[in-house]
């Protein structure tokens, strides 16, 4: 029998723990094991964020290229969109261990159809978007419950760094590592392999988050429905809460899905270099998350509410030089400081802001509706740039929805002060 690491809650250690308490969330037994299976689950989930664009590529005309892989991103985002909240609820009724096992273990089942597909060298695409869809479905239920699983882990001391070293192992392998191996192994031994990768990534996150035994919610005695609408009023009377999740929405229109529809289309149209500067491209991003995530997790700010307002600026900024670019080293560098100046502040800081200021026992459905900001929105940035990659471009379709990203940063800075005094 395998042996479990057991938890540590907050609350538990705030009353057991001595006055003084590392903050070094690795100290934590269980902490390392999540830590472990966040780096593994994202490297699954970011090998498919090169090998799908590329296997639709690889079958279909040119000038359909781009709607077409911003229809399967958008079939593998709109249903973890459509039941996100509905995750959350679950996230806070059901044990998370459960949660992460079987959804883990669903999306690498479903991953071996794209090994079969790609091994057979199947000549349609019609498959890919019934799969991206279920893949997204188990994606609603497994992003609230790993972010809600952290904080009983750690004592309220540690949250912060384990929020910042959590978000980094699982969006740094999300968009750094996964997609560089990815278009490593898709450029070097073909598509099959890639995908076999991801399958095997995928079933060993299942296997690591199995190991940490977390709380068992309290029944709340009420209905799925009721939980769910006392969450959304929970965040409607907190106006700061709320103002994080409407910040949210940002990249997902404007950064990261102008990003994701284009990189395929930057790499052989703009750059005319070979399909591993897809994953290099994904990897300097990631290596900029990562770096940024350092830094941050080193030196303390008090300012984090107007710093995250001010990262749509600062990385809006260089995703709008990014889509000037026509020279690939130039590109590379100004996605990595994009890395660093965008998302690391904004994820990490938005992560940590949420879980500091949630009761514990609604920390599910939060989660759950910060990833809605994103589920959500996603599937919208992949539509507009899909429709404006196909009539002018990337280069254009990067750039102006860069400067929409930077204009709402500078309204935000000015304006959303409940979200820039958060200390």
């Amino acid at each position: 029998m395998t042996e479990e690491v057991l938890p540590q809650p907050v609350a538990a250690a705030a009353a057991t723990e001595p006055a003084v308490v590392s903050r070094n969330p690795f100290s934590v037994a269980g902490y390392r094991v999540w830590w472990a299976a966040s780096v593994v689950a994202g490297t699954g989930v970011g090998i498919q964020a090169v090998t799908v664009p590329l296997f639709i590529r690889d079958r279909v005309s040119e000038d359909q290229r781009a709607a077409a892989i911003a229809a399967a991103l958008i079939c593998q985002t709109l249903p973890g969109a459509a039941l996100a909240l509905f995750g959350g609820v679950i996230a806070d009724r059901v044990e998370r261990r459960r949660i992460l096992v079987r959804t883990y273990a669903v999306a690498a089942a479903v991953s071996l159809v794209y090994v079969a597909l790609a091994g057979f060298e199947a000549g349609v695409i019609w498959p890919v978007f019934i799969l991206a869809a279920v893949v997204g479905s188990a994606g609603a239920f497994t992003n609230p419950a790993r972010q809600s699983m952290m904080p009983q882990i750690l004592h309220v001391s540690q949250i912060q760094n384990g929020a910042i070293w959590g978000t980094m192992a699982f969006m740094a392998t999300l968009q750094f590592g996964g997609p560089s191996i990815g278009g490593l192994l898709a450029d070097g031994w073909g598509l099959t392999v890639a995908f076999a990768a991801e399958v095997a990534m995928l079933a060993l996150a299942a296997v690591f988050f199995g190991r940490i035994a977390t709380d068992m919610p309290v029944p709340t005695g009420r209905s799925v429905r009721h939980d769910l609408a006392e969450g959304i009023r929970y965040v409607r009377k907190d106006s700061s809460l709320l103002g994080i999740l409407a910040l949210g929405t940002v990249p997902g229109v404007f950064l990261m899905g102008p990003f994701a529809v284009t990189v395929v289309l930057m790499v052989e149209d703009v750059y005319e270099a070979s399909d591993k500067y897809v994953g290099l491209l994904w990897g300097a991003l990631g290596a900029g998350i990562v770096f940024g995530s350092i830094l941050m997790s080193i030196f303390r700010s008090r300012r984090r509410g107007r710093l995250l307002s001010g990262s749509l600026v600062f990385g809006g900024s260089f995703w709008l030089l990014y889509g000037l670019s026509s020279w690939l080293p130039l590109s590379m560098a100004l996605a990595f400081v994009a890395g660093i100046l965008g998302p690391a502040i904004f994820i990490n800081f938005a992560v940590a802001l949420l879980q500091e200021n949630t009761d514990r026992q609604m920390m599910g459905r939060v989660m759950s509706m910060y990833g809605l900001s994103f589920s959500a929105s996603i599937p919208i940035g992949y539509a507009q740039a899909g429709i404006q990659a196909s009539l002018w471009g990337p280069q254009v379709t990067i750039v102006s929805s860069a400067a929409v990203a930077v204009s709402i940063g500078l309204l935000a800075i000015l304006f959303l002060r409940p979200v820039n005094r958060l200390p």
